[in-house]
């Protein structure tokens, strides 16, 4: 390879290099508009510029050439006369500098770059990447055809056709077209991520939304089944106790609201010492009536009465609901639900285990993730929640389910030491 090809090609690493870093420390952390209008871009492409002035090529004796008429054809397409006039000064104050032959033929050309192209800007930014990209190469083509011939007829300056002068027009032609799609792909990608980001934040609304209505719905089910059957109940210590279910679940809707509305504060303020066999009994006891509302039968066995974990009570309490009132509504004909609590060494064991509807392994994969349900009204966000509630508390839950024979949930918790 030529040592003038090589200076050639370090030109259009110089060029680019400004580039990745602008997008790397202004547009991917967001600190800039994705339009490019901003004193960041325009500095960068001043850096590029004088970086490239500082390694030309001498295609023939007396006249050297660089690629600064691709970074200032980018600031008047992108940046408008803003920007034309920003690269106008640092482009002849650094030409001043260097000295030397072909100021007032570069001045010509500059001038006219910063004059004419920022016209287009406006009609530019609504093409297609190919035409942004085709109109660009023949405006950076005509730009260098203007200044060697300008070279020639004022300066009198020899033109010699030669390998490197060819490879010039190649390389200026293609590094016109590759720093448009790259600026263009910067662009896209900024704006993408704004949206993505709008998205994502909408999401979130129509999540929190869609969760408190189904967990608030939880216990105002409840305490309608409790309130229906106070009106058959006679005996008062019976009505008592129901009430007394009634006044909590209204508690657990308003905490439920309270948590939503404080979304910025820790999911559990607290962790502890509480009786999972008491929890988990208040809890069966609680989804009784809505059991027989839909012919299923709870069966308990083996809970140990001190079996101690750290948690949340009212977080396990809701646990405990989601997963009872899933597996009724599993039943969609009545069945028999079994739940059991063994002690193993350091942990406890829950198993909640029904006949109905039952899921397929595909459906199994899917449990706890926002939006999926086996029910036609459902939301999937209460199997979110109680995923989330368990892993929060040091627990495990697997699921091990056949379509049309129920499902068994098994749930394990390190008991407090």
């Amino acid at each position: 390879m030529s040592y003038e090809l090589e200076r050639l090609l370090v030109n259009v690493l110089f060029m680019l290099l400004p580039l990745f870093i602008f997008q790397m420390f202004w547009l991917d952390k967001d600190r800039v508009n994705s339009n490019l209008k901003t004193p960041g871009f325009a500095i960068m492409l001043s850096i590029s510029l004088i970086i490239c002035m500082s390694f030309p090529i001498e295609f023939f004796p007396g006249f050297h050439f660089d690629l600064r008429h691709v970074l200032l054809i980018i600031g008047a397409l992108y940046g408008g006369y803003y920007f034309s006039s920003w690269l106008f000064i640092t482009v002849f104050a650094y030409r001043f500098f260097l000295g030397g032959d072909g100021i007032y033929v570069n001045f010509f050309v500059i001038s006219s770059i910063c004059l004419c192209v920022p016209l287009l800007s406006n009609r530019y930014s609504k093409l297609k990447l190919y035409q942004k990209v085709l109109i660009t190469i023949i405006i950076a083509e005509i730009a260098a055809v203007l200044v060697i011939l300008l070279s020639y007829l004022v300066l009198q300056t020899p033109f010699e056709i030669q390998p490197i002068s060819i490879k010039y027009f190649v390389v200026q032609g293609l590094s016109m077209g590759l720093v448009v799609y790259l600026v263009e792909t910067m662009k896209y990608n900024a704006q993408m991520r704004k949206e993505l980001i709008k998205a994502e934040k909408m999401s979130i609304l129509t999540q929190i939304s869609a969760s408190i209505s189904h967990e608030v719905k939880n216990p105002i089910t409840i305490t309608q089944g409790f309130v229906e059957a106070l009106e058959d109940e006679d005996s008062k210590e019976r009505r008592k106790e129901y009430v007394g279910y009634i006044l909590e679940e209204l508690q657990r809707a308003q905490n439920i609201i309270y948590e939503f509305l404080a979304l910025t504060k820790p999911e559990f303020d607290s962790m502890t010492s509480i009786n999972i066999s008491k929890e988990l009994s208040y809890s069966v006891n609680l989804m009784k009536p809505f059991a027989k509302s839909h012919k299923v039968k709870i069966e308990v066995d083996n809970i140990d009465d001190q079996c101690m974990i750290l948690g949340d009570r009212q977080k396990i309490r809701q646990c405990f609901i989601n997963l009872i009132k899933n597996s009724i509504e599993a039943m969609e004909n009545g069945g028999e639900l079994w739940i059991k609590a063994n002690k193993n060494s350091n942990r406890i064991s829950i198993d909640i285990i029904d006949n109905g509807v039952g899921m397929t392994p595909n459906e199994v994969s899917k449990l706890g993730t926002p939006y999926f349900t086996t029910k036609e009204e459902g939301t999937g966000l209460g199997m979110m929640i109680v995923f989330n509630i368990i892993k929060t508390m040091k627990g495990e839950i697997k699921v091990e389910s056949e379509k049309g024979k129920g499902t068994k949930f098994m749930i394990t918790f390190p008991l407090a030491s």
